[in-house]
């Protein structure tokens, strides 16, 4: 079923229900106020005759003669009085009536609540004590409420005709609504359907709204503007991926064509293979980085995690750092307050945030004058702070803001030092990953400090 014609159901149903309920209250309470009324009136009629009766100078058939005279007020009526000692000493009744006549169960529920109202045929009645003096009488009263059956089928004619005019004006009202309703999502929907994967520059028009669909439609917009950076991200790291993975092995072909041209002396085939080793090497290392790319930037449920000390990881790279170069001086500094090891853990994988930091410190080391990095751990409130520092030539202003990019090389350094550009991506990838934070200052000629900031976990094998 279309959504329009959902909401238009939904909302008849709930309307007509309110007006259901509204048009049965109306009838129940005029009907219930009706009586009410009515019976009013018979207990002023049963006061009224008990005053005549007691009043000098009018005998019984000069009340009679008045009950007769208001015959219009009460239809089918009957008066009947009784002493308190339960003698008849007044009864009166409309042509063909009957009269109602006291029982004991009639005088004992007047004895009980001072009135008492009941049915008697289709008519109905009311017993009545009264008395002023120490005299007290038992009045009946019976009459039939002509003009309230009218009333009632009147009443009842209005409430129906009503309910079906309300009933009638929801379902039409509630379908332009759900139209209205629907043609705004429809016009969202067939304008999020011109937006292509290969071109994300239009955006939903949110209006001045400030309803939901104005908000939903922000929240497409900035969905569109996330997922366009992803894809100029992804469209960029495919494009500068492939020029890198072609650089190499156009050269080792050429290398290996040329060498296979014609016959060569030993040392020349050995520079040749020297060559395509270098080369296959940079090839190797280029396809590590971008497997750990990838698997960086996964989720944190695909990856295993366990609890990592980081002070053994530095420990650790400090080992590796010295094996890729004799060079390579790694100082590591731990914070003096910190007695619980606990403190220098986080939740993690190992291999991911090994290989982070030790991107880090090996480009420190790359870049110092003096091949040296100093790593520094401490503890603030609830994070680990590593500080990783060199004093190599720094990172221009305008390279800073682009260093985590994949495959970004300042051009001032590109041709000077080695490397594959993924470094340092590879890092952020992963530190945002364990949802922590790298924070970089630099100042050209003096040097560049990293400071990497992971959430403390605690040791749950202890």
């Amino acid at each position: 079923m279309q959504i329009k014609y959902r909401i238009t159901l939904v909302y008849t149903f709930i309307v007509t229900v309110i007006l259901a309920l509204l048009c049965i209250g109306i009838y129940v309470s005029s009907v219930q106020n009706r009586e009410i009324l009515f019976r009013k009136r018979m207990v002023k009629k049963a006061q009224n005759t008990v005053e005549l009766l007691r009043t000098k100078g009018f005998d019984t058939s000069m009340v009679r003669k008045v009950n007769e005279a208001s015959s219009s007020l009460l239809y089918d009526k009957s008066v009947t009085v009784y002493d308190d000692k339960g003698q008849l000493i007044f009864n009166f009744t409309d042509k063909y009536i009957r009269p109602i006549y006291l029982t004991p169960e009639i005088s004992a529920r007047v004895k009980e609540n001072g009135i008492h109202y009941f049915k008697y045929g289709y008519r109905d009645a009311v017993c009545v004590e009264y008395g002023r003096t120490h005299v007290k009488y038992l009045v009946l009263v019976a009459a039939y409420d002509n003009d309230r059956q009218e009333w009632v089928d009147f009443l009842k004619l209005i409430l129906l005709a009503s309910f079906l005019f309300g009933v009638t004006a929801v379902i039409i009202s509630g379908y332009i609504f759900s139209l209205r309703l629907v043609k705004s999502f429809t016009t969202l929907t067939n304008k999020l359907n011109s937006i292509s994967t290969t071109d994300f520059s239009e955006r939903l028009d949110a209006g001045d709204g400030k309803d939901e669909l104005q908000k939903l439609t922000v929240t497409i917009n900035d969905l569109l503007d996330r997922l366009q950076i992803s894809f100029d991200t992804q469209r960029r790291f495919i494009d500068n991926a492939s020029h890198e993975l072609s650089t190499p092995l156009t050269a080792i072909y050429s290398q290996l064509d040329i060498a296979s041209q014609k016959d060569r002396s030993t040392e020349e085939y050995r520079k040749v293979l020297g060559s395509v080793k270098d080369d296959v090497k940079g090839l190797s290392l280029l396809v590590r980085n971008l497997l750990e790319i990838a698997k960086a930037s996964g989720s944190e449920k695909g990856i295993e995690l366990s609890f990592v000390r980081i002070d053994e990881l530095l420990m650790r790279i400090t080992a590796d750092i010295h094996r890729i170069s004799p060079l390579y001086e790694v100082d590591i500094v731990l914070d003096v307050g910190m007695e619980d090891a606990a403190d220098m853990g986080t939740f993690g994988n190992e291999h991911l945030l090994y290989s982070a930091l030790r991107n880090i410190v090996h480009n420190a080391c790359k870049y110092s004058s003096n091949k040296k990095a100093e790593v520094s751990l401490a503890v603030e409130g609830n994070y680990i702070l590593i500080f990783i520092e060199d004093n190599g030539p720094g990172i221009p202003p305008e390279d800073l803001k682009n260093i985590f990019q994949p495959f970004y090389r300042s051009r001032k350094y590109h041709n000077v030092i080695a490397g594959t550009g993924l470094g340092l991506s590879l890092a952020y990838h992963i530190i945002r990953l364990h949802k922590g934070d790298i924070i970089v200052q630099s100042e050209v000629g003096i040097g560049s400090s990293f400071k990497v900031v992971l959430p403390i976990s605690p040791d749950m094998s202890r």
